[in-house]
C-alpha cells in the first residue's frame, strides 16, 4: 500500500504492495554511492512528506514494556536506503551508533548476491529503530482467532527526517542496494517506543553476541548436505568466512572469486600449483599482527589478498615459480615491508585513508610499489636460509634500502646484502662458489 501524504517526493522510488511479493521488482539506477547520513538527510531543501505502507506483524514482546513494539515486515533495498538512517561514528559524531561504512563488506554482499546462479539470500534482518510519530501500525480485520498482530505499517518520512535509524544491517542495505540486477527484498525489524538508550543497546546485544558456528554443528543441523558443494559455493560467492573445519584461509587462497593465488598453491589439489601454502600463510601473520594499526580487524584475509592483487597486477611477469617472488621468505618480507608503509601513510599523511576500502587499499600499494624494482626478485640472490627471523629481518632491511636507492635515483641494487652483484652486473661468479647463509 503507497500512501502519499501531500505530493510526490523528487527522489526515485520503486512502489510495493503490502502483499509478500513473489517476483524482485528490476532495480532502477541508483541515485548515490552511500546511504543517508544524518548531515545528508538535513541537506534536503523541501520537507514533502511521504508515507509506504508494509505488510507485517507486530509483537509485544514483554509484558511490563507494552509501548517497546516490534514489526516484522520486509520491503525493498532501495526504500529501505532512502527513508532508513544510517547514522555513522566520526570526529563530528562520536556517539553515534554505527560503525564507519566498510566498503569492503559492501563488496562483498554485492558479490553474495551476484552469485552466478542468482540463488544465494540473506536471511538476517536488517534492525531499525524507528523514531517517534514515524510509524503507524493499521491492524487488519480479524477473520479468525490467530489473525491477531497482523496488519499494515505505515512508514512516513521526509527528506529532512528520515523515518528511523539502522542500528545493524547497513553494509546489507547498501550492499544490496548497489546490486543492480534486481531491487532485493529485506527482512526487517522496526522498533518502536525505543529511546537512542535502547537502541544503543540492542545494537551491542546484536554485534557482541554473535559466535562462529564450528563445522560440527552445521553437519548436526543438517545431516546430508554436501560439503564440497558448500564449500564451493561459498568461495564462488565471495564468503571470506575464515574458520578452521568450513573454510580455511588455504582454501579462500586456493578457490576464492578475487583470490590472486586461484588454482596457483602447490598442494593435491593441484597438479601445477606452484606456491607453498605456508609461505602465504606467513604473509597472512604479518597482517594479522597489525590489523588493529591498519583498522582492518575482522578484515585480515581480504587486506592480505588486496595487497597480493596489487603485486600481481604490476609484476605479472615475477608470477612463476622461477623467481623469489612467491618464496616463503619473500612474501612474508614484502608483506611486512607493505604494511609498515601502510601503516605510515595512515599515520603521518596529509589524508585519512581506509584501508577496508579495497580501492583506497588498492591505490596505496601501487603507490609503495613504485619505489621497488621487480628486478631484486630475478636476480641471484648472494644468501640463503632467509627464511628465519635472522633473514626475515635482512630481506625487509634490504627492501627499505632498494627504496631509498629508488627515490635517490641512484643503482637500485646500491648497498643490498641479499643481492649477488656478480648476476646483476653480468659477470660470472665463482665456479663452485656458495652464497653465504644469512647469520642466525
Amino acid at each position: 500500500m503507497v500512501k502519499k501524504v501531500e505530493k510526490a517526493s523528487t527522489a526515485p522510488k520503486k512502489t510495493t504492495s503490502a502483499k509478500a511479493n513473489t517476483k524482485p521488482t528490476p532495480a532502477k539506477a541508483k541515485s548515490s554511492p552511500v546511504a543517508p547520513t544524518k548531515s545528508a538527510a538535513s541537506a534536503g531543501v523541501s520537507k514533502t512528506r511521504n508515507t509506504k505502507g508494509y505488510a507485517a506483524l507486530e509483537n509485544i514482546q514483554r509484558k511490563d514494556s507494552t509501548d517497546l513494539k516490534f514489526y516484522l515486515f520486509h520491503a525493498p533495498a532501495s526504500e529501505l536506503y532512502q527513508w532508513g538512517l544510517i547514522d555513522r561514528t566520526s570526529p563530528d559524531n562520536p556517539k553515534a551508533i554505527q560503525r564507519r561504512l566498510n566498503k569492503t563488506k559492501v563488496l562483498r554482499i554485492k558479490e553474495f548476491l551476484s552469485y552466478e546462479k542468482h540463488t544465494n539470500t540473506i536471511a538476517t534482518s536488517v534492525v531499525i529503530v524507528f523514531n517517534k510519530g514515524s510509524v503507524k501500525f493499521v491492524p487488519a480485520k480479524k477473520t479468525t482467532a490467530n489473525d491477531g498482530g497482523q496488519g499494515t505499517l505505515e512508514v512516513s518520512w521526509t527528506t529532512k527526517g528520515p523515518a528511523g535509524v539502522i542500528v545493524d544491517g547497513q553494509h546489507r542495505v547498501i550492499g544490496a542496494h548497489e546490486y543492480t540486477d534486481e531491487d532485493i527484498h529485506l527482512n526487517v525489524v522496526g522498533i518502536t517506543g525505543a529511546d537512542d538508550t535502547e537502541g544503543a543497546f540492542q545494537f551491542l546485544v546484536i554485534n557482541n553476541n554473535s559466535s562462529k558456528v564450528s563445522s560440527n554443528q552445521v553437519k548436526a543441523l543438517f545431516t546430508s548436505y554436501k560439503e564440497e558443494e558448500l564449500l564451493r559455493r561459498m568461495l564462488d560467492s565471495g564468503s571470506t568466512n575464515v574458520d578452521e573445519g568450513k573454510i580455511t584461509a588455504l582454501d579462500y587462497f586456493d578457490g576464492g572469486i578475487d583470490s590472486p593465488f586461484k588454482k596457483q598453491l602447490k598442494w593435491v589439489k593441484n597438479s601445477d600449483g606452484f606456491v607453498v601454502p605456508n609461505a602465504l600463510e606467513a604473509g597472512l601473520n604479518e597482517v594479522q599482527n597489525r590489523s588493529n594499526l591498519l583498522s582492518v580487524v575482522d578484515l585480515e584475509l581480504d587486506t592480505f589478498v588486496g595487497i597480493w592483487a596489487a603485486i600481481k597486477e604490476v609484476w605479472a611477469s615475477l608470477w612463476n615459480g622461477e623467481t623469489h617472488l612467491l618464496e616463503k621468505a619473500s612474501v612474508q618480507a614484502l608483506t611486512a615491508f607493505i604494511c609498515e608503509n601502510l601503516e605510515n601513510q595512515l599515520n603521518f599523511g596529509d589524508v585519512d585513508v581506509d584501508y577496508t576500502d579495497p580501492s583506497a587499499l588498492r591505490t596505496s600499494a601501487l603507490r609503495i610499489l613504485k619505489n621497488l624494482d621487480p628486478n631484486f626478485f630475478e636476480v641471484e640472490w648472494a644468501k640463503t636460509g632467509l627464511d628465519t627471523r635472522a633473514g626475515h629481518e635482512l630481506l625487509v632491511g634490504d627492501l627499505k634500502q632498494m627504496a631509498s636507492n629508488v627515490r635517490k635515483k641512484a643503482p637500485w641494487y646500491s648497498a643490498l646484502e641479499t643481492v649477488n652483484i656478480g648476476a646483476v652486473s653480468g659477470d660470472q661468479t665463482k665456479k663452485g662458489a656458495r652464497p653465504k647463509k644469512a647469520k642466525p
